[in-house]
């Protein structure tokens, strides 16, 4: 009689994954929340594994970050960073060791965080606010010319601020079709219950687990869906600056828009 074979299930392991949120602001500069209350949000409050506090052209929020983790015992990496003003627009540079100036072009930026051997991110890059005073640069991105020719490591394709939808589809469309580089996906917190609510997804659960991830072109970027509370708490963060980026652009003129080079079709999805 004949035997029927039966098969052995698989045992080869499923990859970890984990979470990471690379692109985070604090009361350093234009976020709301002290370093220690994102720490604890984030530990506390979501399911991340590693951080980055990024804040406007400064760095040394990620290196209190850490202190600050050690001494409470969290479970959750750091990755020093920085959103540099470039004069094209923002530019995530992580992994990095000391603070890069702002007011350079971005090549010259990315060559900078090159330098110091960290990768280079555009963040949001086809959403600017057009306004004309550089002092209250919030979310200003690249456009699409500066990121088609510039050596770009790495595209924030999901920034998870409400507004931005249509700039994420755009940024994920031309990193499909036609850049291919590494996707991050990131909360742009301003307010500590933004944190975690974009992220990306990788291999492992360090903070080098997530560079390899992202070297690899490996990384997912994900976002959350917003509660009417978070988008309660985002509009009272908020409507403050709206009325400042209106005075300000009405009394020192527009930042003229880049043209819209990139068509995304309509059935494109992420």
């Amino acid at each position: 009689m004949k035997m029927r074979e039966v098969k052995k299930p698989n045992s080869k392991k499923l990859p970890l994954l984990s979470k990471a949120d690379v692109h985070i602001h604090t009361c350093l500069s234009d976020g709301k929340p002290t370093v220690e209350e994102v720490v604890d949000y984030a530990a506390l409050k979501t399911d991340l594994s590693v951080i980055a506090i990024s804040d406007h052209d400064e760095i040394k929020g990620g290196y209190e970050a850490r202190k600050i983790i050690k001494k409470k015992g969290y479970d959750l990496e750091v990755i020093i960073a920085e959103e540099v003003t470039a004069r094209e627009g923002h530019i995530l540079g992580l992994f990095l060791k000391e603070k890069i100036k702002s007011g350079m072009s971005a090549r010259q930026t990315i060559e900078e965080i090159h330098a110091q051997g960290g990768v280079a991110i555009a963040a949001h890059p086809f959403f600017a606010t057009h306004r004309g005073n550089p002092k209250y640069v919030s979310t200003d991105g690249i456009g699409a010319i500066t990121l088609i020719k510039e050596a770009f490591d790495g595209i924030e394709t999901i920034n998870a601020t409400p507004s931005l939808s249509a700039a994420n589809m755009r940024a994920d469309y031309i990193n499909r079709a036609l850049l291919h580089k590494a996707e991050t996906g990131s909360s742009d917190a301003h307010i500590k219950q933004a944190v975690g609510m974009g992220h990306t997804l990788f291999e492992g659960k360090t903070a080098r687990d997530f560079r390899k991830s992202f070297e690899e072109k490996k990384t997912q970027s994900c976002k959350m869906r917003w509660t009417s509370t978070g988008l309660l708490n985002y509009a009272i963060f908020y409507v403050p600056i709206v009325f400042k980026l209106i005075f300000w652009s009405i009394s020192l003129g527009f930042v003229p828009k880049e043209p819209n080079i990139i068509k995304v079709p309509k059935d494109f999805k992420k």
